[in-house]
């Protein structure tokens, strides 16, 4: 069975869960309950429900925020930050959508280069 025809699945954390430290995943994330620390997910997409609080260090092919965020976003695709979202810290894409309702504070770099430099260096250490 090749890639293409292998069923997509994911890593979810639920919403009665609270976890802190470093969470590394081969396949997407969907975050419903609490995290605190790393998250590191360079080849696919990590998901911030709406019930979702987390203070995180994150680095992703691509992200998308309902819930709440403090912290920073590396990302080699793309950032949705969606209505009724919140977000605080330093985001790092080369797309980066703010849907009108989402709050945002911090700073946004659109640069497709850093990013991908920084994965690529991020993959090198693991």
């Amino acid at each position: 069975m090749d890639a293409q025809s292998q069923p997509h699945t994911s890593t979810h954390l639920p919403a009665n869960l609270a976890v802190s430290g470093d969470l590394a995943a081969a396949q997407d994330i969907i975050i419903d309950g609490r995290f605190e620390g790393r998250i590191a997910v360079p080849d696919h997409h990590l998901s911030i429900s709406r019930s979702a609080s987390v203070r995180a260090r994150i680095i992703a092919r691509s992200v998308t925020i309902l819930g709440s965020l403090d912290g920073n976003i590396l990302a080699s695709e793309a950032v949705e930050v969606l209505a009724g979202a919140s977000v605080r810290g330093h985001v790092t894409s080369p797309s980066i959508t703010l849907v009108d309702g989402a709050l945002f504070t911090g700073t946004i770099d659109p640069q497709r280069s850093q990013a991908a430099v920084q994965i690529d260096r991020y993959r090198r250490t693991r």
